[in-house]
């Protein structure tokens, strides 16, 4: 079987588009009334029916390292407020379970060890625990010394669920600015800590450039260097861990008990262009590398790390035009991969179909209370609601 054959892991039944953070923008905008484009008013009104239908719009940790980035809080209230109203604050799970499942589905296929084939990881899940953590998590209530009390004991569930979602919303948005002194000092916030990561990937890849100015290699050569370079900068400690953890050596990589073990470099490259994440990363790093008179961008490392976790789960992309026609060469089946709004808008009936079809929880959040729906609430507003049913006192 081809790595190409295998790269649409996406077996769920819900439909998922993901947005780049292009598109978030400019929905925003539109939904503001300022359109950039005069058709981005269609468009909007195209995603939020598609949403209200039950196809998921899920957010990746990317959108929430690009959305805080913006120094303006207004700014990320609006972006944030589109988002959460059409993605109901769905999440894509990390990029570590993605890589785990794949990295396991590769050894299935390659080793035949796992003995079965794993199972599909739930991809899509709710909130910013799950978008880095691959956990779902809701506001808990506690009593004065920290304990937490029952689910509902004193907030019925449905209020609990809607103020959840709004905390969520929170999350995306970000700190007001009079806030951020206090998170500092009482509670250790760094947001700078995910700039210095960053900027640290950013160092090694153009490290890497500064050296092929000085060592020209054909095409092939590179995609088999970036390839050795993705594999261990980006996901080295993952590997080791899951092949101890089924007791594969590390030599059965490149051939095993073949002769020549340890040397075969065509094992290697087959084991990880089995790998659909590793080879989108790939596919767009090399088109960078190959153009001398690039210049390496912050955007760049997230725009990569977006599109190749959630190609081979979602349905359609829509990325920036340089990543999706490095990415469009692998031709991957089933997902639509654009950088043109109106290819969303004409692939939306169809996914729309697919998800009245599938009917069921169309938000995502009937899990924490049952035909809620999306429906945020804040503190204020929960606390005035209870008072006006009798659940709390004045």
């Amino acid at each position: 079987m081809k790595p190409q054959d295998q790269i649409r892991l996406n077996e769920a039944n819900r439909p998922a588009v993901y947005l780049d953070q292009w598109v978030w923008i400019r929905l925003a905008q539109a939904a503001k009334g300022k359109p950039q484009d005069p058709k981005d008013k269609s468009v909007l009104k195209a995603v939020r029916s598609a949403s209200e239908a039950g196809v998921a719009f899920p957010l990746s940790s990317t959108h929430y390292v690009e959305t805080l980035r913006t120094s303006s809080h207004s700014r990320r209230l609006a972006v944030a407020n589109t988002m959460a109203s059409i993605s109901h604050c769905r999440t894509l799970a990390p990029r570590r379970v993605v890589m785990r499942h794949q990295l396991l589905t590769a050894m299935h296929e390659s080793f035949g060890r796992p003995m079965f084939r794993p199972e599909r990881p739930q991809i899509v899940g709710l909130g910013v625990h799950w978008a880095f953590e691959g956990v779902q998590h809701q506001l808990s209530i506690r009593n004065p010394d920290g304990v937490p009390l029952p689910h509902g004991a004193l907030i019925p569930a449905d209020i609990l669920c809607r103020l959840t979602q709004w905390a969520e919303i929170q999350f995306l948005t970000g700190p007001a600015d009079d806030q951020i002194e206090l998170l500092r000092t009482k509670y250790g916030y760094r947001p700078e800590a995910t700039e210095d990561v960053i900027k640290s990937r950013l160092e090694w890849e153009e490290i890497y450039r500064d050296l092929l100015a000085n060592d020209p290699i054909t095409r092939e050569e590179l995609r088999v260097r970036i390839q050795a370079r993705e594999v261990i900068h980006e996901h080295l400690d993952l590997i080791q861990e899951v092949f101890q953890e089924y007791g594969v050596p590390f030599r059965t990589l490149t051939g095993g008990s073949h002769p020549t073990a340890g040397h075969n470099r065509e094992a290697m490259v087959a084991f990880f262009n089995r790998m659909p994440t590793v080879r989108l990363a790939v596919a767009r790093k090399l088109d960078l590398f190959r153009d001398s008179t690039s210049t390496w961008k912050v955007n760049d490392l997230q725009d990569i790390d977006a599109i190749s976790q959630a190609a081979p789960y979602c349905d359609v992309v829509v990325g920036d035009k340089a990543t999706v026609a490095s990415v469009r060469k692998m031709d991957l089946p089933d997902t639509l991969i654009t950088a043109k709004l109106n290819d969303l808008v004409l692939a939306l009936p169809r996914l729309v179909a697919v998800a009245e079809k599938l009917g069921g929880d169309k938000s995502g959040w009937d899990w924490l209370s049952p035909g809620v729906g999306f429906d945020p609430i804040s503190p204020e507003k929960a606390l005035s609601a209870l008072r006006a049913s009798g659940e709390v006192g004045n």
